[in-house]
């Protein structure tokens, strides 16, 4: 089992660094590439499926990308922690791998959020009418990403529930107050 601090530390700049990076890719035209809804279009009752804001862009990214920031922040916590750090003894190799699932994880977990959303008649990108329901969404938005990643890696490596509960917290105020930075710089419509 690894330390809970090294893991909740390493796992959350982790995550952060993905999250960033994804922000920046999807500023770049190149991403338009990869805009085709994951959907395609199609309905389930008269309703679309996940809607046209699933895309294949985020997949691109966050997949490939999560590995690249597992490698980053292992090898800067193993500089500046050398022998002291305690995570999972994986090569370099599965350190990667394992950063690409979490970040499937990561991005496949909204998908039921979004399916769900689409079936209670809630627009893509729009809040839900009721007080009740918006509190809910607000709440699954927040952490719904990373339970996911979290899930994935559990399939793989031990995490130790005080890491679970922290990151949940940690994550889902951090993902709020992006939010809330992309919303004052004109990038979101709205942050909640």
């Amino acid at each position: 089992m690894p330390d809970p601090i090294h893991c909740t530390v390493f796992l959350f700049l982790s995550l952060l660094l993905a999250g960033v990076g994804q922000t920046l890719w999807m500023r770049t035209a190149f991403s338009h590439r990869f805009n085709g809804a994951i959907d395609r279009g199609y309905t389930l009752r008269g309703k679309s499926v996940f809607g046209e804001n699933k895309t294949w862009r985020g997949f691109v990214f966050m997949v490939p990308g999560t590995g690249m920031c597992f490698l980053i922040v292992y090898a800067a916590m193993r500089i500046v922690l050398a022998e002291q750090l305690h995570l999972w003894p994986l090569t370099l190799a599965e350190y990667f791998l394992i950063g690409c699932w979490t970040g499937l994880g990561f991005m496949m977990i909204e998908l039921p959020n979004s399916f769900a959303k689409r079936q209670l008649n809630i627009a893509p990108g729009a809040p839900a009418r009721s007080q009740q329901a918006r509190s809910i969404c607000f709440i699954v938005d927040q952490i719904d990403s990373i339970a996911g990643g979290l899930l994935a890696i559990w399939i793989f490596v031990p995490v130790p529930l005080s890491s679970v509960v922290c990151l949940l917290i940690l994550g889902g105020l951090t993902h709020y107050l992006f939010n809330v930075v992309l919303k004052h710089l004109g990038l979101r419509t709205r942050a909640a």
